[in-house]
Order: structure tokens, then sequence, then C-alpha cells
């Protein structure tokens, strides 16, 4: 081997992402596919809006104002990983997928026990490893409010950071009981004032019970059937207008019938038999879903293509809902069935850097926003937030002057630097953070689940106890009348 090859190798295996080749059959990061590749896509696309709707929210308008040319970056398919919407929802999709992967494998194996296991199991632990990080990533964002991180973001010409850093109470008393307000309010209405980003984590665990609930339900039945009652649970989740939360339920009910469907042989087979129609549908389903989830999120009716699609919708989605997160759930839709039927594609989501980027990404969703809210906004305005004078205000505009970004060749250098941050801090997290609060549950489970009890021999068992099927009913006797 050449000094080059060597040192290549060396470096290869250095990064945190080349802990095994996910080619070789039986890899652990392959464990996952292209199922952990899509969610740390996921994860990226969440930092990427929340930078845009920081410093850029022109970028979720097809152009800056009415009377404009767009920019590159507001042209459709160009806008997606700017605008916003699809990494939550991609991440709604994956929790019906996941969730219903395993109890699906066992009731299609005639396992009805070990399904209902799988079941009863994932329920309970879901909340808590939801719960427990989440909680830990309050704290830690509570207790730098505390520490005055967060007065640069308050100070700075950045309207979405001074909304979403908080204000400090006028006591320590009262922030303590804000504290365990806010730790209630996250998982009653999603709401937390600390790190607003912790507002998806609530719908994402309803998901994932609606998802256990209509497993059971569903598991005895055939698959035909199973796949009608994926289609009334869609139609009916569409009419949904609830705030915020309108697709998370039928993204979930998608990737439970994806999940389903990945174990049907014939569907399988059809996929491998044709080729090259897979291929173009593939590629015609890829295309039109780009376009479909670029809807702009604020004034569609600024270009005719984002017009069209607004008036198309009073015919598409019910009345009051948000069109945009209706029409991004469309489209992440279409994409994802493009990735499902081309085994290259969900190759590629396999790679090593994708893989650990989606192990990665719950982590990534939890800091993220904390530290953009900090570090991020003291290279960008200063750790101090001074000079600020509230009481001088600005021309016209009863608002304070605030403090001004530092020149562009700061932001070039400050943003690569800082999601290089967040990604150190999100392994640090899954190294550490994520183990404990898995450990912690596992500690609960043992606590409260009764133990595996060894059948009675079968001579043992009253006769009520021993199945009917094992009781010849021919050759017993009649009784008299």
């Amino acid at each position: 081997m050449s000094q080059a090859s060597y040192l290549y190798t060396r470096i290869r295996e250095a990064l945190p992402w080349s802990g095994g080749d996910p080619a070789v059959k039986g890899d652990p990061r392959k464990s996952v596919k292209w199922i952990d590749g899509l969610r740390g896509i996921a994860s990226f696309l969440v930092v990427l809006t929340h930078l845009a709707r920081a410093w850029d929210y022109d970028l979720f308008a097809p152009r800056d104002s009415e009377d404009v040319s767009p920019r590159l970056l507001q042209l459709p398919v160009f806008r997606i990983p700017w605008q916003g919407r699809l990494g939550v929802t991609i991440f709604a999709f994956l929790t019906g997928y996941v969730c219903a992967l395993k109890p699906v494998k066992l009731s299609r194996n005639g396992n009805m026990l070990g399904a209902f296991t799988a079941v009863g199991k994932s329920a309970f632990r879901r909340p808590p490893r939801l719960i427990f990080p989440a909680t830990i990533a309050l704290i830690i964002s509570w207790v730098m409010a505390q520490c005055g991180a967060f007065i640069a973001a308050n100070r700075s010409d950045c309207w979405w950071c001074r909304y979403a850093a908080p204000d400090l109470e006028d006591s320590f008393g009262k922030e303590v009981l804000r504290l365990f307000q806010n730790f209630l309010t996250t998982w009653t209405t999603g709401y937390m004032a600390y790190d607003d980003h912790q507002w998806a984590l609530l719908p994402l665990l309803l998901t994932s019970m609606l998802v256990y609930i209509l497993t059971c339900a569903t598991m005895f039945m055939r698959f035909r059937w199973r796949l009608f009652v994926y289609l009334m649970m869609l139609l009916y989740f569409h009419q949904n207008a609830a705030k915020n939360t309108e697709t998370f339920q039928m993204q979930g009910i998608y990737g439970m019938f994806l999940s389903d469907l990945s174990y049907e042989v014939s569907f399988q087979e059809f996929i491998t038999k044709w080729k090259w129609p897979r291929r173009v549908v593939a590629l015609l389903l890829t295309a039109v879903g780009l376009f479909i989830a670029g809807y702009p999120g604020e004034h569609p009716e600024w270009s005719v293509w984002s017009n069209a699609m607004l008036k198309a919708s009073h015919y598409i989605f019910p009345p009051d809902v948000n069109v945009g997160k209706r029409y991004s759930a469309i489209g992440v839709d279409l994409i994802i069935f493009a990735i499902y039927i081309s085994p290259s594609v969900k190759e590629f989501l396999s790679n090593r850097l994708l893989l650990w980027l989606g192990t990665q990404s719950f982590a990534v969703y939890l800091v993220h926003g904390t530290l953009l809210r900090t570090v991020l906004c003291w290279m960008l305005y200063g750790i101090t937030g001074q000079p600020f004078d509230p009481e001088k205000k600005q021309e016209g505009k009863d608002e304070p002057v605030w403090i001004p970004i530092r020149p562009p060749w700061v932001v070039a250098i400050s943003i690569p630097l800082w999601i290089a941050l967040v990604y150190f801090c999100a392994t640090m997290w899954t190294k550490y953070v994520d183990p404990f609060c898995a450990r912690l549950t596992q500690k609960i489970e043992n606590r409260m689940f009764i133990e595996d009890e060894k059948p009675a021999p079968a001579e043992a068992l009253p006769l009520t106890s021993m199945p009917m099927q094992n009781m010849p009913m021919q050759n017993m006797p009649m009784q008299a009348a």
C-alpha cells in the first residue's frame, strides 16, 4: 500500500461516520438503511430552514416583492431547502414507517403474540424516549437563559431571533415556576418558550400512538382490507384543519402503509420485474413532488406558478387549512414513493455520511435552536449585546434601534463553523445523553413490567385453558338432552 493510500485509509477511519462498511451484510450502520439516511437529510433541512427564517425570510416568498424578478433560490425546486416544512413532514412519515415496521413483520409471519408484545413495549418506551431528552434540552436552555445567554438575540436586528428568544421574568422564583409550566405545555399544547422548536414533539408522539392503535386494530385483517383502512383514515384526516398539526396523522398513516407494503412479495416482484417503467415513474414522481413541495409559504399570489397552485388548493383541500403544509405533504409523499421504488436511491441514502447524519438527527433537532439563538447570535452580533439603548427609537417606528448584523464575511465564516458546532454537540448528545435516557427508560420498564413466566406443563393446565383445536369435537360423546 502506498503512503497516500495508507493516509487516505487512516483519515477515512477517523471520521465519525466511518464505523463500518454499509455494503457488508449485518453491518450495524446498515440496519435502518435508507430510512436513517432520509432522517439525516430531514434534520439538516430543518437547520437550513431556520437559518433562512432568521436572516433571509424573503426566501419563503416566490420573490422579494410583487414587482421584482425572483432570485435563483426563490425559484421552484431551488427554494425547497430554505423555505421550511419539509423536514418535520418527513419526520412524521418516518414515525409511522418505523413504528409499524416490526409489529407488521411479526403479524405477517403469524406471530400475533410477538406483534402485540412489540406494540405494547414500543408504546411504553416511546414517551420517555422523547420526553427525557427533550426535558434535558429544556433545562439546559433554561439555565442558559438565567445566565443571560439570549440577550444578544433579544437585541439583534433578527426579528425571528427576538421572537423565539425568551425574555426573563422579574424574579428567579417566577422563572422556576415558568420552567415547570413550560414542561407541561410542551406535552399538552406544544408551546415551549425556551426552545419553540419542540412544538413538533407532541404531535409526533400522538402520531406514534395513532400508528400503534391502528396496527393493533388491523393486525388480523387481510392486506387488501388494511389498504382500505389506510385509505379511509387518510381521507378522514384530510379533513383535519387543526393548526400546525394537520398533516402529521396523514404522514404517519402513509408511513405505516409503505411499511406494510414493503413485506408484500407480489409488489416487490412487480418492482423488480418492471425495471425501466419503474425508473420512469420514479423520475416523474420526483419531478412533480419537488415542484409541489416548493409551494411558497408566503405570498404565493406574487408568481404565476404559485398563484395557480393557490387557486387549485380551493378545490383540493378543505377550507381554513395551511395550504403550504398540505402541498408540502403531497410533494414529500411523491418523492418518498419514488425513493421507495428505487433501489439505487435507497443505496445512496444508505451511505456512511447520511447514516451518520441520521443517527444525529434527533440530537440536532433538540440542540440547534438553542445554539442558534446563543452561539450563532454571539458570532453575528457580539456576546454582550452592546451597544443597546432601549429608549432610542427607530425613525418613524416605535421600536428600539436593534444591533446590526456584522459584515458579510463574518457571516460567511460564522455559519459553517456554527453548523460544525451543532453536529459536534449532537454527536456528544448521541454518545452520552441518549444512552442515559435509554438506560433510564429500561430501568422503568424493568420495574413496571411483569416478568416473563415459563408456561406450566400441559398436564397441569385445567381443561378450560387448553386450546379448543386440540379437542376433536367429532370424537366426543354426545351428552343426553
